[in-house]
């Protein structure tokens, strides 16, 4: 009753309601254990290890295609896990060069696993954390873009972006088009080399401060791509959307941007047929790959905007396909 009630509403409260029973205790024991649940998450997330991620990217090089990781950390209620999250990313940078797999990559850093949230002492802890990141990664060929988190975390999060793009200009931002704040920011972002990852946002978000149509959400997305095309900075367009993807192409075209000015990144499992035909065409493509010990929420974040994912992951928990 409960599968047919996701699928019926398609609203936000039976899956709010839903996503609770999914964050219990025992309910992410018995998850952890599932084979089926395991299974599906697989179709989205690389693993929980590194050496189950490696394969996933080397496949994916293989293919023509560029990458950029996530990594899953776990929930930071104090300092010290926002050190035990700075060294999954660390130790991510260091296997990355071990497999010749670490030029060109993009790590995408999440400032939230940092400490972000905890107070001074926490803010100070991420950009330090975050700094060491990147100077790593840079040294290894590697990029890093900055994560967005919801609305109340953007102003530090671009704070922080400014701090350390004096010292390492390659460091990237996202933003997010549902935002009402987005195009502003865009105009203070938007320097000449500047990555901009543009998606829309995968944050329920009040309507003072946010669209929340899904046709205002894509028409804030195409006035932001057409500030990224029309400036020097280089924008990573995150999106499945056919529409929008057909959009961004065209203002490519007539902006007659070369190739390795631009780029397309997708999530992992998602489109990837449409992300290797991108590559075919002449496109710079990336997979966005996320994985870590923190799969179990990462998926647990997405069930609001995708019910059906909740409503398979409910029938893998009692063992049906």
């Amino acid at each position: 009753k409960a599968l047919r009630a996701v699928r019926a509403s398609g609203g936000t409260a039976v899956s709010e309601l839903l996503m609770r029973w999914a964050g219990r205790d025992q309910v992410r024991r018995a998850a952890v254990s599932s084979p089926a649940a395991r299974e599906l998450v697989a179709r989205y997330v690389a693993g929980e290890h590194l050496d189950d991620l490696v394969p996933v990217l080397h496949s994916l090089v293989d293919k023509g295609l560029l990458v950029s990781v996530e990594y899953l950390g776990r929930p930071v209620t104090t300092l010290g896990d926002a050190e035990a999250n700075q060294t999954g990313y660390l130790e991510l940078v260091v296997r990355l060069t071990a497999e010749g797999l670490a030029k060109g990559a993009e790590i995408s850093v999440r400032l939230g696993l940092l400490g972000q949230e905890l107070g001074m002492h926490g803010e100070e802890f991420a950009l330090q954390a975050a700094r060491r990141i990147t100077r790593m990664a840079n040294n290894a060929g590697a990029l890093v873009t900055l994560d967005m988190s919801g609305s109340e975390s953007v102003d530090l999060t671009l704070d922080t972006w400014v701090q350390l793009n004096q010292d390492l200009p390659s460091i990237g931002a996202t933003v997010q088009a549902a935002l009402h704040r987005t195009e502003r920011d865009l105009a203070n972002l938007a320097m000449p080399g500047g990555r901009i990852r543009l998606c829309k946002g995968a944050f329920r978000e009040p309507r003072t401060v946010a669209f929340r149509n899904r046709h205002e959400v894509d028409l804030a997305f195409v006035r932001g791509l057409r500030i990224l095309m029309k400036s020097q900075a280089v924008p990573l367009v995150a999106t499945h959307d056919p529409r929008l993807i057909a959009i961004a192409e065209e203002l490519v075209r007539r902006s007659g941007r070369a190739p390795d000015s631009y780029e397309f990144q997708m999530l992992y499992g998602v489109r990837p047929l449409e992300l290797r035909r991108l590559v075919d065409i002449g496109h710079v493509a990336r997979s966005y790959v996320p994985y870590g010990p923190g799969w179990y929420e990462y998926y647990l974040r997405g069930f609001v905007e995708r019910p059906d994912n909740l409503a398979l992951f409910m029938r893998s928990l009692l063992g049906k396909r």
